[in-house]
């Protein structure tokens, strides 16, 4: 138990690390991109991002979290037979992902136009778009190698890989934003930045663990591939979900306002997933989940749940009262319009509760699937997604109805409400099918240790005049504030001084 906590502990700084410079990144880039592009054009880069990214769902289709699931297990001693189990399993699924990978790229390169001009009557779509088919296929296989990291427990060098590309694409759009500036160059700086963070993986894959992918090529068993493909199935109508559930908001901006309004939602967006990504462990959970026992699953289950509640609950609301002057700051005034400004304020503060939403769910959702059962969240998801798109077409209706603005708003609140039913759902569920059950204590402490700290964030700037020096300090202080009340209420214990000197260790 112990080596499997230092393994968890180990994999937890290590994906911090990655998310850290993934979602660093990430913002940096999205920084550069939307204050060279201004927000009509930033607007046609993000629905064509966010079309990208769905249609890579069906590259995807669940295989990546599959192969993190199996080779996990396959992994957890290194014998001879399980090496080859391992290598077997590794390539039986490498195989769909390359047979989805190309199918889907090519769909997309010949359906690039009718998607530009038919569907959302924007012909600036196209190149982009174009261009994507090619990103399509890297971040496809990219993905997959990062996974076998993650099964392996070794995210470090997922984490090298996810520094190489950040680093890469800022430096490329950089370079070629300078001299053209159209939203197609950007999508060229994510494939040639993406494919030397995939040729990095695959070299130390070979060199460190060729045992995956050289030697005795051996078939599955048919009772084998049945088992993977039957997880693997679930996986793909939860994820096919996850991705409309997940981009619909971008896509409902997209059919109904300008381009702008999608600059500035996902300018917001930008903040709040680099945000989330900090407290989001799911990646790391599903390896370690499955190599434990009923009995300390839940109680490794509860401890988790404990760690990520006491980070991103207070992450959550101190971010929806500093949202939108760090937009200003971070984007510049061109992203907070005077005439906008109402609806923007709302908007940034409902999304950016999502920051303890996505936090939690990724670890029900890596529960679910360390016990085999990624039906329950795929089916859910179905529904949910379609309680998002009814929500989104009927508050943005609403919304426009009054200004064009308030648009912005309705998708927000469909969001949000989509997204916690989500949680409550699987937490329920949770319950009832698995018998695990996060502690009370876990929610209500860190809600009252943050709302303290909201009355700080409030008097202070009742009372202070504000500078980016002066808000540092702020956040600084709140996070201190947070800190006493919860030591004074019980909500952080002498275990959690001793998980962060074993961290440092």
């Amino acid at each position: 138990m112990r080596k499997i906590k230092e393994s968890l502990i180990k994999n937890s700084f290590y994906n911090f690390l990655l998310t850290f410079v993934g979602r660093f990144g990430g913002l940096i880039f999205t920084i550069v991109v939307a204050r060279l592009l201004f927000p009509e054009l930033f607007g046609i880069y993000s629905l064509a991002l966010a079309i990208i990214l769905t249609i890579a769902t069906f590259t995807d289709l669940g295989i990546n979290a599959t192969l993190s699931r199996y080779l996990a297990e396959s992994l957890k001693e290194l014998t001879p037979k399980t090496k080859q189990e391992a290598r077997a399993r590794l390539y039986f699924l490498l195989n769909f992902k390359i047979f989805f990978t190309a199918i889907t790229a090519i769909a997309l390169f010949l359906l690039t136009d009718f998607i530009a001009i038919n569907i959302f009557k924007k012909p600036l779509l196209a190149l982009p778009l174009r261009i994507g088919s090619v990103y399509l296929f890297v971040i496809s296989l990219q993905g997959f190698f990062s996974s076998i990291f993650y099964a392996l427990q070794k995210v470090k060098f997922a984490a090298i890989g996810e520094s190489i590309f950040q680093f890469l694409r800022i430096f490329f759009v950089l370079i070629f934003l300078s001299i053209y500036k159209n939203v197609g160059v950007v999508f060229v700086s994510l494939t040639i930045a993406l494919f030397f963070s995939f040729i990095f993986l695959y070299s130390v894959l070979y060199k460190k663990y060729g045992f995956l992918l050289k030697g005795k090529k051996v078939k599955l068993e048919k009772e084998e591939k049945k088992r993977l493909l039957s997880f693997f199935g679930w996986l793909t109508i939860s994820s096919i979900s996850l991705a409309f559930f997940v981009h619909i908001d971008v896509f409902m901006l997209g059919l109904f306002l300008p381009s702008e309004f999608i600059g500035y939602y996902n300018a917001i967006f930008g903040i709040v997933g680099a945000v989330a990504a900090f407290v989001a462990f799911g990646s790391v959970l599903l390896p370690i989940f499955t190599q434990l026992e009923a009995g300390k699953l839940e109680k490794g289950f509860k401890k988790v749940f404990h760690y990520v509640a006491l980070i991103a609950i207070p992450a959550a609301i101190g971010l929806a009262f500093v949202i939108t002057p760090a937009i200003k700051i971070i984007y510049g005034q061109a992203y907070v319009p005077e005439q906008y400004k109402l609806a923007i304020v709302v908007t940034s503060f409902l999304l950016s509760l999502l920051v303890a939403e996505s936090a939690l769910t990724a670890i029900y959702s890596a529960l679910f699937q360390a016990k085999e059962m990624p039906k329950i969240p795929a089916v859910l998801l179905i529904f949910i997604t379609i309680l998002n798109i009814i929500l989104n077409y009927i508050f943005i209706k609403i919304g426009i109805l009054i200004k064009p603005e308030y648009g912005l708003i309705g998708v927000a609140s469909a969001t949000l409400i989509s997204r916690y039913s989500n949680l409550l759902s699987l937490a329920i569920l949770a319950r009832k099918k698995l018998n695990i059950k996060a502690e009370s204590g876990s929610l209500i402490k860190p809600i009252i240790g943050s709302l303290i700290m909201l009355i700080f964030l409030f008097i202070f700037d009742y009372f202070v005049t504000m500078s980016i020096a002066i808000g540092l300090l702020m956040v600084i202080a709140a996070i201190f504030i947070y800190f006493l009340v919860m030591l004074a209420i019980g909500g952080v214990k002498r275990e959690d001084v001793k998980i962060i000197k074993l961290l440092k260790s």
